[in-house]
């Protein structure tokens, strides 16, 4: 059996200090943090996605990992306490449309934010129609990680305007 330990770069993971300052809209202090302490398991996943030689299913598993968690965190940062119709029992999707509505974001993030959500739901392996053999690609993670932006800038342009100038 072969034991060994790799050293992980230091600095490539972000602190969780940082991501909280790329998320000033968000007010309730432990959402904030555990936000932020997902998008560094998403830095991890991106490494091993991009510095490994990881290859072939499992590699496509990983790649799904990280666009379901950027889904879970985009459903996460789309709630507002029933503020704006943006609340809980509003569902991801209607949030969605309610951001459109108010103009925070745009018909094509909607899309970009749809095709996420509809990703992320592929989690549930119950409901999944299809085997996930080369399913996965880079493409999808490029994808997220675009959504996941889009939607952080216009909530931010929205709830921190001051922030911009």
């Amino acid at each position: 059996m072969w034991h060994a330990r790799l050293r992980f770069p230091r600095g490539f993971i972000g602190t969780a200090a940082d991501k909280r300052r790329n998320l000033p809209f968000i007010e309730d202090e432990t959402l904030k943090r555990n936000v932020s302490y997902a998008l560094m398991t998403h830095d991890v996943l991106r490494w091993l996605i991009f510095h490994t030689d990881l290859s072939g299913q499992a590699r496509e598993m990983i790649i799904k990992e990280s666009v379901c968690l950027l889904g879970s965190i985009c459903e996460s940062i789309s709630i507002f306490p029933e503020e704006h119709g943006l609340g809980r029992g509003a569902g991801y999707k209607k949030r969605v449309i309610r951001l459109v509505e108010m103009k925070v974001i745009d018909k094509k993030v909607k899309r970009r934010l749809d095709w996420l959500w509809d990703k992320r739901n592929q989690e549930h392996l119950y409901d999944v129609p299809f085997r996930e053999f080369d399913h996965y690609v880079n493409g999808d993670w490029y994808r997220a990680v675009k959504a996941y932006r889009l939607l952080r800038d216009g909530l931010i342009a929205w709830r921190c305007p001051d922030l911009l100038r």
